[in-house]
């Protein structure tokens, strides 16, 4: 089957979708932008000219249409979230494409609906990324270092993630919402267990602040339990109500203790949307190059350094602490 472009991008001209569309230009991969409105999507490809770039109006809750679209490209970078609602009619039209398929999911059900998905995936000999973002990629690089360098399985990991405040965007508060009515949701013992929304919050020093933090069902949970082999990890994000006045960066922080020891560290970013379209640019570009097929975090597929190389993020190991 000819493929016509390198990625069809979902979400184009969203607050995410913008920046990774300038970010696969960058890398010189052919784009087919798609979207629900033609306008923006045209200007933006105009700005867009020195790479190959094509535009088509889409809307992902059309499963036919995004069957479709995803087979004129050799990969689907779907934006549009919340992902748990739109991710798995594009999933489903990938795999019926044989086509590649990355997103920027943070959120904890529509993570791990990618990843059952491994042995489809294996079969129909197709890549797909999920958590290809700021928060689960930043998380997960850190978490892979800290447990490479402790040695052992943690007992524990916390990872938390916050953006700054001037770059809450729209789409983020959407996912937001959509994730509250599953509540507090950890992992005990191994198990995932639910809370109230609100229940187990604590705070969490990082990025040179003490923040308020509230457990939730973030897709780098499951990043981190799959990245550490942990059986008690809980993810975290910025309680809104407590946000740090003047914080112009934006952070991804994890933790691990065995027995008495903990180690910390975080990676810093001056606009976590940026990062994040920079660091899932890379991921498709890797992708295409040639990558292992299944359904995987990042950091499981390209190690724990991708991360960093990709985004500029500044990663610094936080004091060790005795518990």
């Amino acid at each position: 089957m000819d493929r016509s472009f390198d990625v069809l991008l979902l979400g184009a001209a969203g607050s995410s979708g913008h920046h990774v569309a300038r970010e696969l230009a960058n890398r010189r991969l052919s784009v087919l932008l798609a979207g629900r409105r033609l306008e923006p999507l045209e200007e933006l490809a105009r700005e867009l000219s020195a790479t190959e770039v094509n535009t088509m109006a889409l809307d992902v809750t059309d499963s036919a249409a995004v069957r479709e679209a995803a087979a004129r490209a050799r990969m689907v970078l779907t934006t549009v979230g919340p992902f748990v609602r739109y991710g798995e009619t594009v999933m489903d039209a990938c795999l019926d494409a044989r086509v590649n398929y990355v997103d920027i999911a943070n959120e904890l059900t529509a993570v791990r609906q990618v990843l059952a998905r491994n042995a489809e995936a294996q079969a129909r000999g197709i890549t797909a990324v999920t958590g290809a973002g700021f928060g689960p990629g930043g998380t997960e690089s850190l978490v892979l270092d800290l447990v490479e360098k402790l040695g052992e399985t943690p007992d524990l990991v916390r990872v938390a993630t916050v953006p700054a405040n001037s770059h809450v965007s729209p789409g983020v508060r959407e996912t937001i919402a959509a994730l509250m009515p599953e509540g507090a949701t950890t992992y005990v013992d191994g198990a995932l267990v639910r809370a109230p929304f609100g229940t187990g919050a604590t705070v969490l020093t990082f990025g040179g602040a003490k923040r308020t933090m509230l457990p939730g069902p973030a897709g780098d949970l499951e990043a981190a339990r799959l990245a550490s082999g942990a059986a008690n990890v809980s993810a975290y994000f910025a309680d809104p109500s407590q946000r740090v006045d003047g914080d112009e960066f934006s952070y991804a922080y994890a933790e691990v203790v065995l027995k008495n020891e903990r180690r910390a560290a975080q990676a810093r970013a001056g606009d976590g949307v940026k990062a994040g379209a920079a660091f899932a640019a890379e991921v498709a570009r890797r992708i295409l190059e040639g990558a292992k097929v299944g359904a995987w975090t990042p950091g499981r597929l390209f190690g724990k350094d991708l991360f960093a190389k990709s985004t500029g993020a500044t990663v610094t190991r936080l004091d060790t602490e005795e518990v």
